[in-house]
C-alpha cells in the first residue's frame, strides 16, 4: 500500500476512534449519574434514623451543659430517644401516690426537660428539610415526628374513694398531664404528641420499690413511614 493510501485510511478511520472515545465519556458520566442518584436515595432513606442520632446527640450536649446528672437519657432505638425525670429528687416527687396532678415543686425540673425540647425545634423539622420531604413523598413515603408521653404507677391497690378506675387509668392521667404541659409550654403542635398509660406493668425497678415506679417517660421518636398505608405526614 501506498503511503498516501495509508494516510487516506489512518484519516478515514480516525472518527471511529474518536466516536469511541465520546461513548466511553458518556458512559463513565452516566455511571457517575447513577452512583450519585444512588447515593441521594441512601442518603434519603437512613434521614430519619440520622436525624434521631443528631436528636439524640443534640440532648445529650443539652444534658451536660446544663450539668443535670438527674435526667436519664438513653437512646432506645426503635422506641425513640427516651428522657426519664426520676420520681423522686431529694425530697421533692413527681406524684403523690393515687394521684395524678404534678406536684408543684417538681415543675422546675418537667419545665427545664420542656426547655430542652423546645430547643429542638422538632416542628421546624419537615420545612428545614423539604427538599427531603419532597423527594420521600416521591416515592411514597414520609417522616413521622412523635413526642409520646408513657405513664406509670405503683402497684398499690387504689381505694375505693379513688377517682380512677384502677392503676392503669391513673398512670394514663399522669401522661395526660404531662402532655397536657408540654402542649402548652412548647410551640410543639398537639398533632405530634401521643401518650400511654401502663399502670404497674412495666416496672422500672422491683415492683416493691413504689415510689421509683410512679413516674412518667417522654420519648422523642423519629420514625419513617410508608404513605400508602394512610399515615399522616407531619
Amino acid at each position: 500500500m501506498s503511503k498516501l493510501s495509508l494516510t487516506a485510511a489512518r484519516a478515514s478511520n480516525s472518527w471511529k476512534v474518536t466516536y469511541s472515545d465520546l461513548l466511553t465519556g458518556l458512559l463513565s458520566f452516566f455511571l457517575l449519574l447513577i452512583i450519585k442518584a444512588e447515593q441521594e436515595s441512601n442518603t434519603t432513606f437512613k434521614f430519619a434514623a440520622q436525624l434521631k442520632d443528631q436528636v439524640y446527640a443534640q440532648v445529650l450536649d443539652e444534658k451536660s451543659a446544663r450539668q443535670l446528672e438527674w435526667l436519664y437519657v438513653e437512646h432506645a432505638g426503635p422506641k425513640g430517644i427516651k428522657l426519664l425525670i426520676p420520681s423522686e429528687i431529694g425530697n421533692q416527687t413527681f406524684f403523690q401516690s393515687g394521684n395524678d396532678q404534678i406536684v408543684s415543686d417538681f415543675l422546675f425540673y418537667l419545665s427545664t426537660v420542656a426547655d430542652i425540647v423546645e430547643g429542638l425545634e422538632l416542628e421546624k423539622i419537615p420545612q428545614r428539610y423539604a427538599a427531603i420531604f419532597e423527594r420521600l413523598e416521591t416515592a411514597g413515603k414520609s417522616v413521622k415526628i412523635n413526642v409520646r408521653i408513657e405513664g406509670h404507677s405503683d402497684a398499690v391497690p387504689l381505694g375505693r374513694s379513688s377517682r380512677f378506675r384502677d392503676n392503669w387509668d391513673l398512670s394514663t392521667a399522669r401522661a395526660r398531664e404531662v402532655m397536657q404541659y408540654f402542649v402548652e409550654e412548647t410551640p410543639i403542635p398537639e398533632a405530634y404528641f401521643s401518650m400511654s398509660g401502663y399502670g404497674p406493668f412495666h416496672p422500672l425497678v422491683d415492683v416493691n420499690r413504689y415510689d421509683e415506679n410512679r413516674r412518667v417517660e417522654i420519648y422523642l421518636d423519629i420514625q419513617m413511614i410508608d404513605l400508602e398505608n394512610g399515615d399522616a405526614k407531619l
